[in-house]
């Protein structure tokens, strides 16, 4: 049994595939449109379309018993689907979920952008959600809906889910180079999209909305799936942790460095690499018990071109690599100073570096919408991916939290004082621990840290080991991600009430977890075996659903996994 994702010349296809990574269900295939007639819905149940797909295939694919999942129907598609286009939407829209749980969200509505449709549903169309504006009441059309098709069905998206997210977590392409007055560089923020009002910014909406897609699949597969565990271990969320050196002495470096690992953690120091204080000697005495990486220094090239700005890019993470003799394994800019749209990435993948993390929450030179998703809504690390569907092998790590925006005496600064940020870290840590189950990054400069935000920065690693948070850095996330990207799940066949399958990946890690629902329909959870032995597992709640976690052997590579259900 597997997931198809059809795929027909350039489309957003591999993106959807990375949304499948992200959430841990990795039990899907690429589908040709000349194979959707042999497909068997017994084998794939489920066959997700990119956009704007019109082909008689998909309908019959549907009467044969399958789920097509779309987004923008037209065509036969769509008139199988029950639906009449009545023409493009203005956006931003919001969608508001009706039929089902979405997985994080408790009354909020999800911000659609891209392109979406107003649709008129026949007699008998089931919808499970509605489009609506922000700014008035009339307009309200349908946005999701499911429609009996022979002895399958068709789920509709009035909108392309694909584009939406990517453009939400990465900003709109038509708003590279742009430039804020005042703010004297461009920078991701500047190319955040417009969602309307600021009504979302408490919720990481752009990455549950990609959570969405991946439990809408899941609803239509004959019983539980497991998934790859997103978190380490048993760990019920978890605190990434940087900062950018700037201009600190090797003095305040350590004194942050210390605080941090006194709290059990790790953290990544961004350098300069033309301008450090830090020498060769230092930097070898910070890797051993944290992570540096490249902070290049894009400023003096303001007004200058981008493909000179690229340039400079690429020399200075060069300059860290060979100065300091490590790797370039994840990095952030100074000020955050941008060049085009995704053209640093491109730089970034040919150097080998694996995580970026420049996308900060929030507008600067904008608004002053302070709240941890603002804006860009994405907390989960996705690989960049251009509209056209190239998708760029680097991890796109949001940071939600800078020390400088919300501690500082700056005009751009929140000013939160110490007692003022433990009430709203109090909020933050527990919506991440109850609802959202997304990382949590900050950037608390060492400069800062001596200077102003060391009770705010203590107070995060003492909140996070509270809650039994891991307090990675940048680096160590991206190795957790990289070895669990490896990971599949293979030939995965249901008889009766057991479930089997084969995980098999390349690299071992040991935070590597499964996720196996505790429940099916009526039975329960009441068998693991791992190449034949039996494995005890720990239950968890996360989104609603109980999960069994259960570690992946260390070292292994291949292992065979068989689930009993029962009664208990």
């Amino acid at each position: 049994m597997r997931v198809g994702i059809l795929s027909d010349g350039p489309d957003l296809s591999s993106y959807l595939a990375e949304m499948f990574n992200t959430w841990g269900l990795v039990l899907y295939e690429v589908v040709e449109p000349d194979r959707i007639l042999e497909l068997d819905p017994k084998d794939v149940p489920v066959l997700v379309c990119p956009a704007s797909q019109s082909s008689r295939s998909l309908v019959d694919f549907a009467r044969r018993g399958g789920t097509v999942i779309c987004f923008l129907p037209e065509g036969p598609l769509a008139e199988a689907a029950g639906l009449v286009y009545e023409g493009e939407k203005d956006v931003p829209l919001r969608l508001r979920v009706t039929a089902y749980p979405a997985a994080g969200m408790a009354g909020e509505r999800f911000p659609i952008v891209g392109h979406a449709n107003n649709y008129s549903p026949a007699p008998g169309v089931q919808v499970l959600g509605y489009f609506s504006y922000t700014d008035r009441y009339e307009g309200e059309s349908v946005g999701i809906t499911e429609t009996t098709v022979g002895q399958g069905r068709i789920v509709g998206f009035a909108f392309d889910l694909a584009l939406c997210v990517l453009l939400l977590r990465q900003g709109d392409p038509n708003r590279a180079e742009v430039v804020p007055e005042g703010t004297g560089c461009a920078r991701p923020s500047s190319m955040a999209i417009d969602t309307g009002p600021p009504d979302s910014g408490w919720v990481p909406f752009a990455d549950l909305l990609s959570r969405l897609l991946v439990d809408t699949v899941r609803r239509y597969l004959p019983g539980p799936v497991p998934l790859l565990s997103h978190l380490p271990g048993t760990a019920p969320d978890i605190l990434l942790y940087s900062g950018d050196e700037d201009n600190a002495d090797v003095a305040s470096n350590d004194a942050e460095f210390e605080c941090v690992a006194a709290a059990g953690g790790r953290m990544n120091l961004y350098i300069i690499p033309n301008r450090t204080q830090s020498g060769v000697p230092d930097v070898e005495r910070y890797r051993v018990q944290h992570d540096v990486g490249p902070h290049p220094d894009l400023r003096p090239l303001d007004g200058c071109s981008v493909s000179e700005r690229l340039t400079e890019f690429e020399r200075q993470i060069r300059m860290f690599q060979d100065r300091f003799d490590t790797p370039a394994r994840s990095l952030r800019n100074h000020c955050t100073a941008w060049a085009g749209y995704l053209e640093p990435v491109e730089v970034m993948e040919k150097l080998g570096v694996g995580m970026d993390g420049n996308y900060f929450s929030g507008t600067y030179g904008y608004s002053r919408e302070d709240a941890p998703y603002a804006a860009f809504g994405g907390a989960m690390p996705m690989r960049f991916c251009w509209p056209d569907g190239r998708v760029l092998n680097v991890f796109q790590q949001h940071t939600q939290l800078a020390d400088d925006i919300m501690f500082g005496t700056a005009d751009y600064s929140c000013r939160l004082s110490p007692q003022v940020f433990a009430g709203v870290l109090d909020r933050i840590f527990t919506d991440i621990e109850t609802r959202f189950h997304t990382p949590y990054g900050v950037c608390i400069h060492p400069g800062n840290w001596v200077r102003f935000s060391r009770p705010q920065g203590r107070e995060l690693l003492r909140q996070a080991n509270e809650r039994r948070f891991p307090i990675w850095s940048f680096d160590q996330w991206l190795g957790f991600w990289e070895a669990r990207d490896t990971w599949r799940f293979n030939g995965m066949t249901r008889q009766g009430c057991r479930l089997q399958f084969a995980l098999e990946g390349e690299r071992s890690h040991g935070a590597l977890w499964l996720a196996i629902p505790a429940k099916d329909s009526k039975t329960s959870l009441v068998e693991i075996k791992l190449d034949g032995e039996c494995a005890e597992w720990q239950t968890v709640q996360r989104y609603g659903e109980d999960l069994a976690l259960v570690p992946i052997p260390a070292g292994k590579t291949a292992i065979s996994v068989s689930v009993m259900y029962g009664s208990v």
